[in-house]
């Protein structure tokens, strides 16, 4: 029994679905697991070993308590009564980070670094895209892609709907299905007609075009352009389906997803600074290694060719 059940939830893992779907199978096969622990408890009382039996019955009966808590939790909207779960994560400090809570916020896990390369975070400015309809549906396309290659997440980042009800409630934000978004797998920016566009997609083959890159940080990228040179720091694919807080519970709504970009930049007179500065020190070694060939000496300007005669005799 316990052979088939540890089967049946290795080969979920395969199937992409919903984290409430899965948990709702876990909950049916917890289930049918703890009615064994029953039945291996009584055939130990019927065959006169008491210990073992009232020891495995015990078991049971807490693992009964968990499963008809996670029924009521996963399965209705009710909260069960004498539910300890709350004091077992305050006391094993389960409780969510505020910083994990702000799902709005688009920022990269940890220290992922895109395959584009590593930037100074310091010289990293937010940039918006303005996409047409046509660019719209490339991003819709990208975002079925990155789920079927299981790379996007549609699961509320794993949060149930007590938990999305009482974030929508402290933080006032909308919850979105797609949690803190997705790092697309390959993104670039070219110059086209003296604009900034951008393509993304699984990879270079795929790529497709998503936006133009209309501002950086709160200006206008026309306005910083000949200041500033700017390059593509990352793409994330944000939004999709959320949840917000309605009258009695959460309500999901549907959205389009959306490329959020950062660019890195450089200020153009560091680099002109630069290059000035390396430019005097080459002009005057040329100069220098001139003069030792092309300058004849005085001596030699002021008298006649040296003849063959006189190259021995002077």
């Amino acid at each position: 029994m316990l052979s088939f059940l540890d089967m049946v939830n290795h080969y979920l893992g395969y199937i992409n679905v919903s984290v409430k779907i899965k948990n709702r199978v876990y909950v049916i096969l917890g289930a049918l697991g703890d009615l064994y622990l029953f039945y291996i408890a009584i055939r130990y009382l019927q065959n006169g070993h008491p210990f073992w039996g009232l020891l495995i019955l015990l078991v049971a009966l807490i693992l009964l308590y968990f499963a008809y808590l996670n029924t009521v939790y996963y399965f209705t909207k009710k909260k069960a009564p004498f539910d300890i779960s709350p004091k077992i994560e305050k006391l094993l400090h389960m409780k969510p980070k505020e910083a994990e809570l702000d799902q709005p916020k688009r920022t990269l896990g940890g220290r992922n670094i895109p395959a584009n390369g590593y930037f100074d975070e310091k010289k990293i400015l937010p940039g918006k895209l303005t996409s047409t309809p046509l660019e719209q549906e490339n991003i819709q396309h990208l975002a079925t892609r990155l789920q079927q290659n299981q790379l996007l997440q549609m699961d509320y980042s794993g949060l149930g709907e007590r938990e999305i009800l009482e974030q929508t409630r402290q933080t006032g934000k909308p919850v979105y299905a797609s949690g803190p978004g997705a790092l697309i797998p390959y993104f670039e920016m070219q110059t086209e007609n003296n604009q900034l566009v951008v393509y993304a997609g699984m990879n270079q083959a795929e790529k497709e075009r998503v936006g133009v890159v209309s501002t950086v940080g709160l200006q206008n990228v026309a306005d910083v352009r000949d200041q500033i040179e700017l390059y593509l720091a990352n793409a994330t694919l944000v939004g999709g389906p959320f949840k917000v807080l309605g009258r009695t519970s959460v309500i999901e709504q549907a959205n389009d997803f959306q490329v959020a970009v950062q660019l890195a930049y450089k200020h153009q007179n560091a680099t002109h600074q630069a290059s000035s500065a390396d430019q005097p020190a080459r002009d005057t070694t040329t100069t220098s290694r001139r003069a030792r060939y092309d300058q004849a000496p005085e001596s030699q300007t002021d008298s006649e060719p040296m003849t063959r005669t006189s190259r021995y005799h002077h």
